[in-house]
């Protein structure tokens, strides 16, 4: 029996060999990481951050056969997680200013010199040992500048046989158990004790042992890349830092690459000054580069997939494996014959142009719209839209890796669970379990927003004083009912767009504000976008010289749940921000004020919010 071949595994807890074998370059924007240069790279959870930089590994390279050995790289690159339990824990809090920038900073440095000693030393036997004891010496002496010992430290105890770099890690982990426990320990003590351990910085301890890496035996003379990820974990005070870090533009010795989830809070640095693009970074958004070109992003994830079949011994092409509901094909495929022989039929008559201008436009538009009005009239439980095929999965994950291959690695435990597999070997989804396993994977997505209201904390932190990370800010109970009840109203209302006959425009799945939000509204469309139940994007607005609004894009993870026409492009509705604050306090509400506010004159259309039946009532 083969392996899953869709197993999501932690990026930080598998080894190169699985990341050389499975990892498939997916962003346009990719050769940008590559370049000498601070960069920051934003996406949701899932677009594969933390996959594209240890890609970007020593090891993973060679094995990739991008360079036969260390010595050939363009770069050496280092990957440091940054967890919410080493930077975002409640002693941090307790500081203020300058004592937890300067601790703070020391911490972060010793955590990026531990994985910089854990990597020169899996590549020991290829740098010498005289190379290696004079990197030592000059980290101890650097170490001893800042304040800190290593002289005649009786709490380290040098592994035998370890290398220097081996002795570097060692002092790295126990300075930062050290500077913890004098955080964790400070509620204890009736007076505040100073601080006497060392305080190493950016420019006079990291940089210097960046350059001293060049002089390595047998290592490249290239930059470090410092990989940062997940940036927003670290508190406010330390995204400062790290800012600071970035507006010394040392990239000949040291390039930063930051990730975030959205949700990094400021750009200033400790000095109060604002870092800026492209002057003292680049930028990519992964959300923003999958959703504009979709077509890409459909090729790179079929790349991923055929590498992932193949790998486990698949023989299957990556639609046979996800085979698309037959029946219901032949269906779309008449009814997309009867909207364009109706087309030509109108116009044929008609002195001006009806409809689109191309009938296979109007087929585009209406065919899919018709085909959920027809069997929303039947039997539900005879009739239902089919969400198989590999498009239809694609266009599902939003734009987010790991919501394809998520429910695909589902898919492929209940077929072997069910025995449905040949002799142990899986070579398709069969079509029910496709669309039993969406069907669930939709609707526990939006369960998650009615749990966390449940069971948050009355003690977290208020967003009114200005703290904006994720884990303030994606933990407050009213915004997470407020996002519940957004979200709620968009989708009903796209499904009651979708079953209105009448509507010019049937398949919506976004909006764009024609007004400027209020601070309660955009913190709740932040949460979402973070959350990756919302994306945004720039809408130029024909009304507005030159002026830009946001769009705001519903997950079309959601689709199957609220039954709307998720495949290729979608309209979008204008709308005012009163009416979204509408929905955040009365979704139903919300809804039935704006389904009447677009009805005709002639007829008012009215949806059954519990079901799917579609009512038209002549006034």
């Amino acid at each position: 029996m083969s392996t899953n071949p869709f197993g999501v595994q932690n990026p930080e807890h598998v080894n190169p060999e699985y990341i050389a074998r499975n990892f498939v370059e997916m962003q346009t924007d990719f050769p940008r990481l590559k370049e000498l240069g601070n960069t920051f790279i934003h996406g949701a959870r899932g677009t594969g951050k933390s996959m594209l930089l240890r890609s970007l590994e020593p090891r993973v390279m060679i094995l990739q056969a991008k360079a036969k050995k260390l010595k050939d790289l363009p770069f050496v690159a280092v990957h440091v997680p940054l967890r919410t339990a080493d930077f975002g824990a409640p002693e941090f809090n307790r500081f203020k200013g300058y004592a937890v920038n300067a601790i703070g900073e020391h911490l972060l440095v010793m955590h990026v010199v531990l994985r910089v000693a854990q990597l020169l030393d899996s590549f020991s036997s290829e740098i010498s040992q005289a190379s290696a004891t004079r990197f030592r010496e000059r980290f101890e002496e650097l170490f001893n500048i800042a304040g800190g010992s290593t002289a005649k430290d009786a709490a380290i105890e040098p592994t035998q046989g370890g290398s220097p770099f081996r002795r570097i890690a060692e002092t790295c982990e126990t300075d930062i158990f050290r500077v913890r426990q004098f955080l964790v320990r400070q509620p204890f003590r009736n007076a505040d004790p100073d601080y006497v351990g060392a305080l190493a910085g950016f420019l006079d301890f990291l940089v210097p042992l960046a350059r001293e890496i060049k002089r390595l035996d047998n290592v490249p003379c290239v930059p470090l890349f410092v990989m940062l990820d997940d940036a927003d974990n670290l508190p406010i005070p330390l995204q400062r830092v790290l800012n600071s870090w970035v507006s010394t533009r040392s990239t000949r010795d040291i390039c930063l690459k930051v990730t975030t989830q959205l949700a990094y809070a400021t750009m200033r640095t400790l000095d109060n000054r604002i870092i800026e693009s492209p002057h003292d970074y680049a930028e990519v958004n992964l959300t923003a580069v999958y959703t504009a070109s979709s077509d890409t992003y459909s090729r790179r994830l079929y790349e991923i997939v055929t590498k992932r079949l193949e790998n486990s011994g698949i023989s299957s092409s990556v639609d046979q494996f996800f085979p698309l509901d037959t029946a219901q094909e032949e269906r779309l495929h008449a009814i997309a014959a009867e909207i364009i022989a109706e087309h030509v039929a109108m116009n044929s008559s008609s002195e001006v142009q009806v409809g689109s201008a191309r009938s296979r436009d109007e087929a585009r538009r209406y065919t899919i719209p018709r085909f959920m009005r027809e069997i929303a009239g039947s039997s539900k439980s005879a009739h239902t839209y089919s969400y198989s095929g590999f498009r239809s999965l694609v266009d599902l994950s939003s734009g987010v890796v790991r919501w394809f291959l998520e429910p695909a690695s589902r898919m492929y435990d209940r077929v072997v669970s069910e025995g449905l597999g040949d002799s142990g070997m899986v070579s398709e989804i069969p079509v029910s379990i496709q669309d039993a396993v969406i069907k669930d994977w939709s609707a526990e997505f939006l369960e998650l927003l009615t749990r966390q209201t449940t069971e948050i904390s009355d003690t977290q932190t208020d967003l009114s004083e200005g703290i904006e990370s994720l884990h303030a800010d994606g933990h407050e109970t009213v915004l997470y009912e407020q996002l519940r009840n957004l979200i709620e109203g968009l989708g009903r209302l796209f499904r009651g767009k979708l079953l209105d006959p009448k509507a010019s425009e049937q398949r919506v799945f976004s909006v764009v504000l024609r007004d400027r939000p209020k601070p309660e509204l955009e913190r709740v469309l932040n949460l979402g976008v973070r959350l990756g139940y919302l994306q945004r994007s720039d809408y130029a607005a024909k009304e507005a010289l030159g002026g830009r609004r946001p769009r705001y894009i519903l997950a079309r993870r959601l689709g199957p749940h609220y039954k709307l026409d998720i495949s290729g492009y979608a309209a979008h509705l204008s709308i005012m921000s009163r009416d979204l604050e509408v929905a955040m306090r009365n979704p139903g509400e919300f809804v039935k004020a704006r389904l009447k506010q677009d009805g005709s004159a002639e007829s008012q259309f009215s949806l059954n919010l519990d079901g799917d039946r579609v009512e038209h009532s002549d006034n």
